[in-house]
């Protein structure tokens, strides 16, 4: 996993993104934790928070927020935007690797958004053992997981994602790993890529075999049509690019 801390630091410094339309944005993942959490959860343990987006918002609404977050740009950034919004009191920044990190708290429920996957399958079962310990008796876990059939098909596929961004999908199918690569225009010698193992939810309940957490649900994400270049919402499981894992622990 040597790769993660310098890919994501690159690419939050690589792509221009909208505060305000950022935050607004993460009213989606927000019903999602109230449809899936009882009305009784109030700590929240964000891992890969990235900018903060969804830390901050949850924060907007009352939660308890704690987000380990390894990019160091990133850390900032969580912490200017909190401040900005006002809800500074509300979150718990740790700037830490979340395989590593030692947490006391027990928390209601562990949100782990777009970013599963970068190690191998045991590093992904010390991963789940260690939110496993974490949550609270009747806690939730919402974790989003890349579907390997999404990823396979499009493989190949490049795109700009603004001007002077570009951005490349390959597939590893020997180990069922997603490929994405980004890089400023002429300088694609200098990209960085990221590796994402991608699980069918059968594969998962493999995962989870000797875990005391149980898979109670998978929801479908949506997939990109790139000859229309638009995002569709809600697929069949078939054809989506994602799917968001619920686990509980009883």
């Amino acid at each position: 996993m040597e790769w993660v801390r310098g890919f994501y630091e690159k690419q939050y410094s690589l792509w221009e993104v909208s505060d305000t339309e950022e935050l607004e944005s993460q009213q989606k993942l927000l019903n999602k934790l109230k449809k899936y959490t009882p009305s009784s959860c109030k700590k929240i343990l964000e891992l890969g928070g990235g900018r903060g987006y969804f830390a901050v918002a949850a924060a907007k609404l009352g939660y308890e927020v704690t987000v380990i977050e390894l990019a160091e740009n990133a850390v900032h950034y969580i912490y200017q935007l909190a401040k900005q919004e006002g809800v500074l009191s509300k979150i718990t920044i740790i700037h830490e690797n979340f395989y590593k990190t030692e947490l006391t708290e027990h928390f209601d429920v562990v949100c782990y958004w777009d970013g599963f996957g970068i190690g191998d399958d045991q590093e992904q079962q010390v991963l789940l053992k260690r939110i496993h310990r974490w949550l609270r008796p009747g806690g939730k876990v919402l974790i989003d997981i890349y579907t390997p059939w999404y990823w396979a098909k499009i493989s190949g596929r490049a795109m700009q994602i603004e001007k002077g961004l570009f951005r490349k999908y390959d597939f590893d199918a020997i180990n069922c790993r997603m490929i994405d690569s980004w890089w400023k225009e002429g300088r694609e010698t200098e990209k960085v890529t990221q590796s994402l193992r991608c699980y069918s939810p059968a594969d998962l309940e493999l995962l989870i075999s000797d875990i005391p957490l149980t898979l109670t649900q998978c929801e479908p994400g949506g997939e990109m049509n790139y000859d229309r270049y638009i995002y569709i919402e809600s697929v069949s499981l078939a054809r989506a690019m994602s799917y968001l894992a619920i686990f509980s622990y009883e």
